[in-house]
């Protein structure tokens, strides 16, 4: 991806919520795209995050804000079912319609590329 490609697809992921969308919930959202259905701890090795700092980022990205107000509803958290207190994070159908988005914005700068 090159600058303009990033440009573009950092302008797309902020319109969601530009007040409240600090730099690695892209970073975020884009771990779980590649991983599938990571948990937190996966996310906080591969982004060299706190347990506490993904924590809320997926909450916030998810349905519900810590603060109570409504999520972007771009993951879904479930409990691994192989383990009680370990949390799984995927794409929403919301997640994943902008992840094809944020694809597609590298075709359309590729094509119009000189």
């Amino acid at each position: 991806m090159d600058l303009r490609e990033l440009d573009v697809a950092l302008a797309r992921f902020a319109s969601l919520d530009p007040a409240r969308l600090p730099i690695h919930w892209p970073q975020i959202l884009v771990t779980v795209a590649l991983l599938g259905n990571p948990t937190y701890q996966q996310i906080e090795e591969r982004l060299n995050l706190t347990n506490s700092s993904v924590s809320r980022s997926v909450n916030g990205m998810g349905d519900h804000h810590r603060r109570g107000g409504d999520g972007l509803r771009l993951l879904t958290i479930t409990k691994d079912p192989d383990y009680g207190r370990r949390y799984r994070v995927q794409l929403s159908a919301r997640g994943k319609a902008l992840v094809r988005d944020l694809q597609l914005i590298g075709h359309h700068t590729k094509r119009e590329s000189p």
